[in-house]
């Protein structure tokens, strides 16, 4: 049974380290400093951790913790949960927690709790009336709009954005509950979450995600963002059990 424990005072040999473009990853006063930028937004740019790859995934339920700092202000995505690694939009199986922000039209802007196709809004970014639109229609036609919105209003009125957080996934077969804090914050039931093996994932990076229409590799298209500064995912501890 897979067992990880790292409060990244040293690095570790558990975690695949990944830096592409402008990115870095280092030891720092306790923590993994993951940072991003600056990017120009024609490159990908992404700093990530992982225990797994195609051929070895490890985790099938588990519970999985994160104390993490994000500013929660850059221009592309942050999280950090359990994915099975596919992009493919038929196949892909996150459970996380998830940043996204862009500066053109895209109506996932916040901080949310993905569970497959389930999305939990956290806080927004946008407190227009374009997300209480898209969360009623993606309810009622999930199909159309690719994911299922399962709440217009965030969690959170409030929510300390320069403060270190505990985060906790807690995944078995179809149901997977999430919390902020020790404060449950969405639980998701899905057939789909008990479909396939998983990995642990950390990530900050440069895009958002999108299905495009007409793809014919029917895949999550990285949408890149220009960074003019640098920015920094703080992991202090992760823990996780199956």
């Amino acid at each position: 049974m897979p067992e990880v424990h790292d409060d990244f005072d040293t690095k570790s040999g558990t975690w695949s380290y990944r830096t592409e473009n402008f990115s870095s990853i280092e030891q720092l006063d306790g923590n993994l400093k993951m940072c991003v930028g600056p990017s120009e937004a024609l490159y990908y740019s992404d700093a990530e951790i992982s225990d797994g790859s195609f051929e070895n995934l490890k985790w099938s339920s588990g519970n999985a913790e994160f104390r993490v700092k994000l500013s929660f202000d850059h221009f592309g995505s942050a999280g950090f949960g359990f994915w099975n690694y596919s992009m493919v939009t038929d196949l892909s199986m996150p459970l996380w927690f998830i940043y996204l922000n862009a500066r053109g039209k895209y109506p996932l802007q916040g901080f949310f709790v993905q569970a497959g196709k389930n999305f939990c809004p956290l806080f927004l970014k946008d407190t227009g009336i374009t997300f209480p639109i898209v969360s009623f229609i993606s309810r009622i036609f999930p199909a159309r709009v690719g994911v299922k919105i399962l709440d217009s209003k965030p969690r959170f009125k409030e929510f300390q954005k320069e403060s270190y957080h505990v985060y906790r996934v807690e995944w078995k077969g179809k149901l997977a509950r999430f919390y902020v804090d020790d404060k449950e914050v969405c639980s998701v039931e899905d057939q789909f979450l008990q479909k396939g093996k998983a990995r642990l994932d950390v990530w900050i990076d440069n895009s958002v995600f999108m299905p495009v229409k007409n793809d014919p590799g029917k895949v999550y298209r990285h949408a890149t963002q220009e960074l003019r500064e640098r920015h920094c995912l703080y992991l202090d501890r992760l823990d996780a059990k199956e």
